[in-house]
C-alpha cells in the first residue's frame, strides 16, 4: 500500500524573476489523508477484526514474552497502559491516516484474541505476533494470506515486504510458507527501541508470484 507518486515540479523559466514586492498567490491548505474505515477478514480458520478494550488484558499478558523484547519493536517492559494505548490510539490512528492497518487475529468461531498482524503502508511491509499458546497452529500464515489477498485484490501494493530481526527463525518459516522470496540481510527498515537498525532478514512477494515456498532461505529456515 504505497502513497501515490509526487507530482513533478514543473522547472522554472529562465530568465523569469520575481520581484521582491510582487504578490504571492497564498498557498491552499493540503488536503488531510483519507481516513481508511477498517475491514474484516476472513476465513473458515480466522476472523480477522479491530482489538477492542476487552482484548487489552490479553494483549498485555502476551507481550510479557521474553522473545517479543528480543526480536519486536513493541515497547519494554510492556506495560497495561501500552496496550490500552494500542487499541485506542494506535490502531485507530493507523486506519485513518492511511498508514497502518492492523488487525487482532481471533479463531473463526471464538471471540478471543490470539494475536495481531499489521500491514504498514510507507514500506508496504507486513508485521505480525502470535500469543505463546497458539504457535504451532498454521493461524499466522492464513493471518498473511488474508491480508495479503485484500492488499493485491484492492490494488494497494504489487509487492509486500517482509522482515524480522537476524535469527527469529518462527517469523521466517511462515514469510518461507507464505511464499515470499528471501532477500538477503541488511538493516532493519523500523528503528528498535534503542535507537539502532540492527541486522535483519529481508523478503519480498510479488502480486504476480505463486504462493510455493521458495529455495534459498538461511538455513534451517525451510522444511
Amino acid at each position: 500500500m504505497g502513497p501515490p507518486p509526487r507530482a513533478e515540479r514543473r522547472p522554472r523559466r529562465r530568465g523569469r524573476q520575481r520581484h521582491a514586492g510582487a504578490r504571492l498567490r497564498p498557498r491552499r491548505p493540503a488536503s488531510p489523508p483519507l481516513a481508511v474505515e477498517p475491514v474484516d477478514l476472513s476465513s473458515p480458520l480466522l476472523r480477522l477484526d479491530q482489538p477492542t478494550p476487552a482484548d487489552a488484558e490479553t494483549i498485555f499478558a502476551y507481550c510479557q514474552d521474553p522473545l517479543f523484547e528480543k526480536y519486536l519493536t513493541v515497547p519494554w517492559p510492556y506495560t497495561r497502559a501500552h496496550a490500552d494505548s494500542f487499541i485506542a490510539e494506535y490502531v485507530p490512528g493507523g486506519w485513518a491516516s492511511d498508514l497502518e492497518y492492523t488487525w487482532a487475529v481471533r479463531a473463526a468461531d471464538a471471540p478471543e484474541l490470539l494475536g495481531v498482524i499489521g500491514f504498514r503502508v510507507p514500506d508496504a511491509s507486513l508485521g505480525y505476533w502470535l500469543g505463546a499458546p497458539h504457535r504451532g497452529r498454521g493461524l499466522i500464515p492464513e493471518a498473511q494470506r488474508l491480508v495479503i489477498d485484500w492488499v493485491f485484490a484492492n490494488g494497494i501494493v504489487s509487492t509486500v515486504n517482509w522482515q524480522c530481526l537476524v535469527g527469529n527463525m518462527p517469523s521466517s518459516r511462515t514469510a518461507w510458507r507464505a511464499g515470499f522470496t528471501f532477500t538477503g540481510e541488511a538493516p532493519a527498515v523500523q528503528v528498535h527501541r534503542d535507537g539502532t537498525y540492527p541486522p535483519a532478514w529481508h523478503g519480498r512477494l510479488r502480486a504476480t508470484d505463486d504462493r510455493a515456498p521458495k529455495p534459498g532461505w538461511p538455513a534451517g529456515v525451510a522444511g
